[in-house]
């Protein structure tokens, strides 16, 4: 298998006296997969590397570097030749390295760039570190004019300086090119003057007689037809076809001029049989160009594109820079507006704001603006979108007084339509409501149905669902369009969806699956697989979740929509939840959650900040998973978007409820692993304390098999309160002390919030106590000692030595018993750092219990007190201070 090669030239006819450098770069890069080829112009590395990757296995794409080049538009071409195909849009470089790198190591195929050192030098150690060091399959060479530096951190690779050939290496060349061209006199004199350079012996085989600048020499002595020719190739950045030429430059015998000018080594063709120059040679000819002969060769080069079968990323870019070249920025801007959807659709949206911010001021029309805009939309830079659309907007308003074209009102709904998106992406209600008043009656179905599904989604998030249904009711009952219906079917079961809904979302569900299985691919196609997908693992139904992700990533895959990657990531997060997969769940949540703040894309924000909160409650985390329901309020409401208010209060119902509530039920039915554990283990625990033995036993044995691995600590925590419970009950004190002891180092273990674990086991610490009740410790008993860290107490003496986090938060509530410590304190004393919550919280409360369990029996016990801890301590508590400080470890 091999991947045509894209534009670059292959080895001359005429390669010699590098074979020892061939079967030794070759032999190399089998053990180590990135290799650069260096030297001073004309010593053939480019040559080298070609007859190198002749001999590759698997596939091989070629990619040369050339002025205004950046790492974006190198890598992403790289990614389109690979594929041959539309790539998925990267957001940042780390990203379309890494599935580049992915690509070639699937492959298993040789990428290689020439000319690395056009690039700059953080370019060039992307490509050769950060790319070529996730290699182990797939294989980067790539050539330059200078090495690349190297530092302590860098990944291996094979480097080798390609000098001149040797004397008899350069005699077995001129040899063979006296066989190909005729024989010539002057190897001596060629010898001494090329320092064995092969493009320099080549051009004195030629008949450049060894001036200061042979090939400038050549290139100026040239007859018209000749110089036209080799003009468009040094002006060109593409190999071009023997047939276009001709079609382009009529009454020039293209032919007869080709071969002399290959005769006299200033053009090369490639395995193609595309024609082209050497660096050397095109920028000799390009420094001899007159203005008009530069600009004659610019517009012959702008008809040969489009006659050039060349991917549509290339053709933008070739048009662009020939129409610059003429200073025809108007056509220009035309052109770059035209082809903004194909470029966005090949992932080259990152390159289409380049093009469009390479425009003169004077020529940043409504419609390069929209373009702009839109394409900072496709590249989820929502913060920068939106201010745009608002300025371009409020400019079409002022100016909507004079008499428009109907250009003019495509042009106000087009940037009503994108903006009213960003609007509600943003939690912008104000913005979208008044754009969509603004807007005229629809022009087309698709119009309609764009300004429908944003009304709804306008009305739900300002708490108005009852109005959104009636709309798609509405709607509805007036269409037989199956589209229309279908999007009706989608949008009310994703509204239900959020609002917790469950019972009703079987039946819009499968109407959006049914009316839009057909539906073209475009960027709302994937959407409806993932939210399927959300929806149907809420229902329990996993095999047919999973089969709902896996067709939204394969059809994701195609469009390369990030947008639509942060959403399908959002939902797959809410699945992996539902299927109890509580800490995984969580972490992704908060990536994605990450990435959309980012973007600004707040609604998918939002929603990953309701799943961590609900994530964290079922993980027994309860303070922090409150503190995040409450932030999440605290914004829908000063945003205006109280419609995702009932989001978070569902998640609230996944909280341990507190003792006075009511018993939860048990539905049977349950699959969803977490649902399932939660309601039995609290199910359980509520039957232990109404001394019901037969049905708590019963819920403990249906739980056992749910409720394993670190995701369900807590269910385990209740399920071994529930014992102790039972066994209190019977009488048993003895085991109802191991159950509880048990219980406290399952919360322990699995993080549970103190107070959490404090408020569930406080039924069983004011139970009536079975004997053996310890006496309270009497004056001078409790002794904590920091010189000798060590705490005694009658019958006990618990070293802290080793212990140092938690003795340094037990000396420091110590020093002032009785008085709340803030949390800032807390941590300062512990770490020597400044308070973050996001840090902190989690590894206080877990030092907070391991205090606690030092303090047992002692009559000292560490209570919670917003904003912080307090010790509590028996009458005679005795504190012995350091003699010196601690330092606290960093």
């Amino acid at each position: 298998m091999r991947t045509p090669s894209a534009p670059g030239l292959g080895p001359p006819a005429v390669f010699v006296g590098r074979a020892q450098e061939v079967r030794r770069l070759g032999d190399m890069l089998k053990r180590v997969h990135t290799g650069v080829v260096y030297g001073l112009p004309g010593a053939g590395k480019s040559a080298l590397v070609a007859a190198v990757a002749a001999k590759h296995r698997g596939p091989v794409v070629h990619r040369r570097v050339r002025p205004g080049d950046t790492l974006d538009t190198v890598v992403d071409d790289v990614r389109r030749l690979l594929s041959d195909a539309p790539v998925a849009q990267a957001l940042s470089d780390a990203s379309r390295l890494e599935a580049l790198a992915g690509e070639l190591e699937a492959r298993r195929a040789l990428c290689v760039l020439d000319d690395l050192h056009v690039l700059g030098p953080p370019e060039r150690a992307a490509l050769v570190e950060d790319l070529g060091g996730r290699l182990r399959q797939g294989t980067l060479l790539a050539t330059s004019r200078e090495s690349v530096p190297r530092h302590a951190a860098s990944p291996d690779r094979v480097e080798l300086r390609l000098e001149g050939l040797s004397e008899e290496a350069a005699r077995e060349l001129w040899r063979e090119l006296d066989a190909l061209y005729g024989e010539r006199d002057g190897f001596d004199a060629a010898w001494s003057r090329s320092r064995g350079l092969p493009f320099l012996l080549r051009r004195a085989h030629a008949g450049d007689t060894g001036g200061d600048e042979p090939v400038r020499a050549a290139l100026a002595a040239l007859p018209g037809d000749e110089r036209r020719l080799a003009a468009m190739l040094a002006l060109s950045q593409l190999p071009l076809t023997a047939s276009t030429l001709e079609q382009v430059l009529p009454g020039t015998p293209v032919g007869d001029a080709l071969l002399k000018l290959g005769a006299k080594l200033l053009v090369e063709t490639d395995a193609r049989g595309r024609y082209g120059v050497h660096d050397l040679v095109r920028e000799a000819m390009v420094s001899l160009l007159s203005p008009d002969e530069a600009r004659a060769a610019h517009e012959a080069l702008l008809e040969a594109l489009e006659k050039e079968p060349l991917p549509a990323v290339v053709r933008v870019r070739g048009v662009c820079r020939h129409l610059q070249a003429l200073g025809q920025h108007e056509a220009r801007a035309a052109f770059i507006v035209a082809r903004a959807e194909p470029l966005v659709r090949h992932g080259a949206a990152d390159e289409l704001l380049g093009l469009l911010d390479s425009l003169p001021a004077a020529l940043r029309t409504p419609q390069v603006r929209l373009a702009h805009a839109r394409a900072r939309v496709r590249l989820l830079d929502l913060r920068r979108a939106y201010p745009e659309l608002l300025a371009l907007r409020a400019s079409l308003e002022a100016a909507a007084g004079a008499p428009a074209p109907e250009s003019n009102e495509s042009l106000r709904e087009g940037v009503g339509a994108v903006l009213v998106r960003v609007a509600l992406f943003a939690l912008e209600p104000e913005a979208c409501e008044r754009t969509l008043e603004a807007m005229p009656v629809p022009s087309s179905a698709e119009v309609f149905l764009q300004q429908l599904l944003a009304w709804t989604a306008l009305r739900f998030f300002q708490g108005r669902l009852d109005e959104s249904l009636a709309m798609l009711d509405n709607a509805a009952a007036a269409t037989g369009d199956r589209r229309v219906l279908g999007w009706c079917a989608y949008a009310r079961a994703l509204m239900l969806w959020i609002e917790g809904r469950d019972s009703e979302l079987a039946e819009p569900l499968a109407q959006c699956v049914s009316l839009l299985e057909d539906a073209p691919l475009d960027s709302r196609g994937p959407l409806v697989a993932a939210m399927s997908a959300g929806i149907l693992s809420r229902l329990g139904r996993f095999t047919e979740a999973d089969a709902a992700l896996a067709s939204a990533r394969e059809r994701l895959g195609q469009l390369g929509a990030p947008r639509l990657a942060l959403e399908l990531d959002c939902i797959a997060a809410w699945v992996r939840g539902e299927r109890g997969q509580r800490r995984a769940a969580l972490a992704a949540l908060r990536d994605t959650e990450a990435r959309a703040e980012k973007a600004g894309y707040l609604f998918v924000r939002l929603l990953c900040r309701v799943g961590a909160g609900r994530m964290l409650l079922e993980l027994g985390r309860r303070a922090e998973g409150r503190a995040q329901l409450d932030a999440v309020e605290e914004e829908v409401r000063s945003r205006g978007v109280v419609g995702l208010m009932r989001a978070a209060r569902v998640a609230r119902t996944l909280d341990v409820p507190g003792p006075e509530a009511s018993p939860l039920s048990v539905e049977p039915h349950e699959v969803r692993p977490g649902i399932a554990a939660r309601q039995r283990a609290l199910a359980a625990l509520a039957a232990a304390r109404s001394a019901d033995a037969p049905r708590a036993t019963a819920l403990l044995t249906a739980l056992e098999p749910l409720a394993r691995g670190e995701d369900f600590a807590l269910e385990r925590t209740l399920a071994h309160l529930a014992r102790a419970t039972l066994h209190r009950h019977a009488g048993r004190t003895r085991e109802a002390e191991e159950a509880l002891a048990e219980a406290t180092r399952t919360a322990t273990e699995g993080e549970l919030d103190p107070e959490l674990t404090a408020e569930l086991t406080r039924p069983l610490a004011s139970a009536p106590e079975s004997p053996r009740p310890q006496p309270a410790p009497t004056s001078e008993q409790v002794v904590l000692d920091a010189r000798r860290h060590e705490l005694r107490a009658p019958g006990k003496t618990v070293s802290l030595e080793r212990r140092a986090l938690p003795r340094r938060l037990l000396y420091a509530l110590a020093r002032q018993p009785g008085r709340t410590l803030a949390k800032e304190d807390c941590v300062r004393a512990m770490w020597n750092t400044d308070y973050d919550p996001r840090l902190h919280d989690n590894a206080l409360r877990v030092h907070v219990s391991h205090v606690r369990d030092m303090l047992e029996g002692t009559g000292a016990r560490v209570v919670f007190e917003d904003p912080g801890y307090r010790l509590e301590v028996p009458p005679g508590f005795t504190f012995v201070t350091e003699q010196t400080p601690e330092t606290p470890s960093q």
